[in-house]
């Protein structure tokens, strides 16, 4: 950056500054797997591991394919040692890098880490016995990373986590292009102040519809999928009909891909089914026509975390380490000009809360996103209660309201009715049994009076009470 006064950054440029850099356990055992295909593209046809160890010692290699070949070995060797690390590590336990790696590196291994002729020869054919795939390369550039600048290291017996501070210079300015960063976050990456520049209004050309009905949690849908007749079926089987003949993109939990295309695939023929872990990066989808966007992106707690860590320090933690507990809570909030009272996961920390709304919400703009709703003409289908961006133009609905048919599965469609019935319950408990005179029923006589589950009726019971004003 240097002579660089002004620095742009997006949602990735910031993830890449802030936090999480993660090696599973799974990705080190394909990593070391992979380094015996990169030895053959080296020259290298022994099979004996510390092939690669015995010519450095023996030449100390510093140019060429040897040294790079050499690389191969510390990387192997490095692999090796964090998932022996993993495999002995309590859950919550932080330790700086410089343990999980001394006994790794030897002067002759620092001088070829630092050689950037040798590495780059070394992510020239890894990206050949890769077949341009990333995966070899990028974790080579994540360990010595890891192995030139030692930071603080999260490990569990999954995987090996660290963060990585803001490099941006306090005297270059800097503009963040991402309409869903939270300020808070933000602020706490780049080490300043976050001011937030209001954009002009543009036309949207996607119509998106907020279905309400449901939560959407991931083993919620795991069950709804298992049954025909269940509401996420029915969902997807009547948007499927109604656009059978257009492109259609359906966004779900990875686990229920499988179920989902099974539905699409007999009921519309032309769909296209994806996990939200999958999309970042894609323009396959900008003129599809139909989208679905059925719960919301489950984020890796160890990655709430790290990024939390990388905003807010390690105070963002308990004493145990651990992140406060996510709850359930009751939420009311405006969308258009209806007021919706829904049942979503939360946390009560306000620096939690912007991590989630950071995470969570920026995830949903990427789904919804891949649609390109600003220059694309598409329906979009958003079945989560989690907030959406206020800068996304958002109609919010219940199923039955575009689908008639899906009344019959005993869904609402009109909010503001229901919350009429329960104000008009508490009327008349009100006259018939209150004691003294002016209580307020309870919600579970309100719900027993309607016949209707407790845990709806909150959602209706402050609306309810705002409605009937004081006594």
């Amino acid at each position: 950056m240097k002579n660089r006064p002004l620095v742009i950054l997006d949602e990735d440029a910031l993830s890449a500054l802030a936090a999480p850099v993660e090696l599973t356990v799974e990705r080190l055992r394909n990593f070391i797997e992979n380094l015996q295909v990169l030895r053959g593209i080296l020259g290298d046809g022994r099979t004996d591991t510390y092939d690669a160890w015995r010519i450095r010692r023996a030449i100390k290699p510093l140019e060429g394919d040897e040294a790079a070949l050499a690389l191969t070995d510390i990387f192997r060797r490095t692999a090796e040692n964090i998932l022996r690390a993993c495999a002995t590590a309590g859950r919550g336990k932080w330790s700086p890098a410089d343990i999980v790696t001394d006994q790794l590196l030897y002067d002759y291994d620092r001088v070829l880490l630092n050689d950037l002729d040798a590495f780059m020869t070394l992510v020239r054919c890894a990206y050949a016995a890769a077949r341009r795939k990333t995966t070899l390369p990028n974790m080579m550039a994540d360990l010595r990373e890891l192995l030139v600048e030692p930071r603080p290291v999260y490990l569990s017996p999954g995987a090996c986590r660290w963060t990585q501070a803001s490099a941006i210079p306090h005297d270059r300015q800097v503009i963040m292009l991402d309409a869903t960063a939270q300020p808070l976050v933000v602020e706490g990456v780049l080490g300043r102040p976050a001011d937030i520049i209001d954009t002009l209004p543009v036309e949207q050309q996607a119509v998106v519809y907020q279905v309400m009905d449901k939560i959407g949690t991931r083993a919620g849908n795991r069950t709804d999928l298992a049954n025909d007749e269940s509401w996420t079926v029915k969902l997807a089987t009547d948007v499927a009909q109604r656009h059978r003949g257009q492109t259609l993109l359906c966004v779900t939990f990875k686990n229920d891909v499988d179920r989902l295309r099974e539905i699409l695939d007999r009921e519309h023929g032309n769909a296209t089914v994806i996990h939200y872990g999958a999309l970042r990066g894609l323009n396959t989808f900008q003129d599809y026509k139909v989208g679905l966007l059925i719960g919301r992106p489950m984020p890796n707690e160890a990655q709430l975390q790290l990024l939390a860590v990388a905003a807010f320090g390690r105070e963002a933690l308990d004493k145990n380490l651990r992140p406060p507990p996510l709850e359930w809570q009751l939420h009311t909030h405006d969308i258009g000009p209806d007021t919706w009272q829904v049942r979503r996961q939360q946390y009560t920390d306000p620096r939690w809360q912007a991590i989630w709304r950071h995470v969570v919400t920026g995830e949903l703009m990427q789904a919804i996103g891949r649609l390109r709703p600003l220059t694309n003409p598409a329906t979009i289908y958003v079945a989560t209660n989690e907030p959406l961006p206020t800068t996304l133009d958002v109609t919010a609905v219940y199923a039955a309201e575009l689908f008639p048919a899906m009344s019959a599965a005993g869904k609402r469609s009109d909010l503001q009715q229901r919350v009429r019935q329960y104000a008009e319950a508490i009327r008349e408990l009100e006259v018939a049994d209150a004691d003294p005179p002016g209580t307020k029923p309870t919600n579970r006589a309100v719900c027993r009076k309607l016949g209707i589950k407790e845990c709806n009726g909150f959602r209706y019971r402050k609306l309810a009470l705002a409605l009937i004003g004081p006594p």
